[in-house]
């Protein structure tokens, strides 16, 4: 269960215009409670390879849902390759990409 408090965009700032602008209503969580341990963050370095294994650092009793992202560590903070999960367990998990880069991939695990 998350709780979250409302707030308008358009009147965060002080500024009083001529005509007034409809509400930017956004959400903004405060906490979000999960049943037990059933979140995971990590980071897998990719260093000039094209495939990685991440150790989840806990045990799930059932195969864990999995979010990827790539981060590049470079000057210009762009990738252009493409992220998979070829293999998944309750222990682990082998990341895999179109080609061989240097950088991070951002991993987020949860059990649905």
């Amino acid at each position: 269960m998350a709780t979250y408090t409302t707030r308008d965009l358009n009147r965060f700032i002080k500024v009083y215009p001529y005509v007034r602008f409809p509400q930017r209503i956004v959400y903004q969580y405060d906490s979000i409670q999960v049943e037990g341990d059933a979140v995971e963050a990590g980071k897998i370095t990719f260093t000039d390879s094209d495939e990685e294994i991440y150790t989840f650092a806990e045990t799930y009793a059932a195969i864990p849902s999995v979010t990827i992202s790539t981060v590049d560590t470079g000057s210009n903070g762009l990738t252009n390759v493409s992220i998979t999960v070829t293999a998944i367990s309750t222990l682990s998990m082998t990341v895999k990409s179109s080609s061989k880069f240097t950088g991070q991939v951002h991993v987020h695990v949860a059990v649905v």
